[in-house]
């Protein structure tokens, strides 16, 4: 019994150590924008999606939430400091800009972009277009079906009305307070899911799986998909093992953005409805796209 705890112990703080400087570097991001840059940005932002070439500020968005370092809890003090003036797209950052940058940000950053060459050009490469066309096509969508709604959720990292001047420091504890409890919970969960569920499993479901690789693929990414750095030589293993390119490719997409860390922070700042929304969109995004690059990867075969 001590043993095993110490193990999910020794996970959590393994997983903690991962995170912990990207939490803390969007815990300071955040708090910087809100004090001292969210008006400027938001301006320009707000003037930009209103211009004539409404396409391009989604692209850049997405582009920015892929070049962007932070984790999860760091995007979203980030996302809440531009958008919690406005999250009905009426004084705030557009929330279809926001979306665009939440979902590109969720499914792919510098380090695991370099790290994903590990599997091959052709699969690196994939795994770029689809995270950068997935934050535009979330975007889009939202600025199409949430026109007139609400998407984002602030209140919990809304100013006291009483404070007329932002603080760096009780705003950086704010975020501090807001964040935490979800993290851990996430850490937990995921070391729980991490300890109990052994790997040679699921290598042995792909390599006799024909056909249902984009299924098995989507559904076990959400809980086995820990460290995107971790999960690259499993799925390297996994490919040798019989694995298809649009099956990694499902992995790789919706592991990140189901991953129970990821849902943890994305909960705070969409409702209920809007939460399930966010995970159903990634979802079959993530397979439509496994299952066009099977297809892809089939048709190159033969015709090779």
């Amino acid at each position: 019994m001590f043993y095993e705890a110490g193990m999910i112990l020794s996970g959590i703080w393994y997983q903690f150590r991962q995170i912990a400087p990207y939490w803390a570097v969007g815990l300071i991001a955040g708090s910087l924008v809100s004090v001292f840059l969210s008006n400027k940005i938001t301006d320009k932002m707000t003037r930009l999606a209103g211009g004539k070439f409404w396409f391009m500020p989604l692209c850049i968005s997405s582009f920015l939430g892929i070049v962007s370092p932070l984790c999860m809890y760091g995007t979203v003090p980030v996302i809440a400091a531009l958008g919690r003036n406005g999250a009905n797209a009426k004084a705030g950052v557009p929330q279809h800009l926001l979306a665009a940058f939440m979902v590109s940000s969720i499914l792919l950053n510098p380090n695991i972009m370099l790290l994903s060459f590990a599997l091959g050009n052709g699969i690196a490469l994939a795994r770029l277009g689809l995270s950068f066309l997935c934050g535009v096509l979330a975007g889009a969508l939202v600025c199409l079906l949430f026109k007139n709604k609400t998407l984002f959720s602030f209140e919990r990292f809304s100013e006291q009305q009483d404070k007329p001047k932002k603080n760096f420091l009780y705003d950086l504890f704010k975020a501090f307070r807001i964040t935490s409890p979800y993290l851990l919970i996430g850490l937990t969960l995921t070391a729980l899911f991490d300890r109990y569920v052994p790997p040679d499993w699921v290598s042995g479901m792909f390599g006799a799986r024909r056909g249902l690789g984009v299924l098995f693929a989507a559904s076990l990414s959400i809980p086995l998909y820990a460290c995107g750095g971790g999960t690259i030589p499993l799925i390297n293993a996994w490919l040798h093992a019989g694995m298809g390119t649009g099956d990694a490719l499902v992995f790789m997409l919706a592991g990140p953005a189901l991953k129970i860390n990821n849902l943890s922070a994305v909960k705070m700042i969409l409702g209920v409805k809007n939460f399930f929304i966010y995970m159903l969109y990634c979802l079959i995004f993530a397979m439509l796209s496994g299952l066009i690059i099977n297809v892809i990867v089939e048709f190159v075969i033969k015709t090779g």
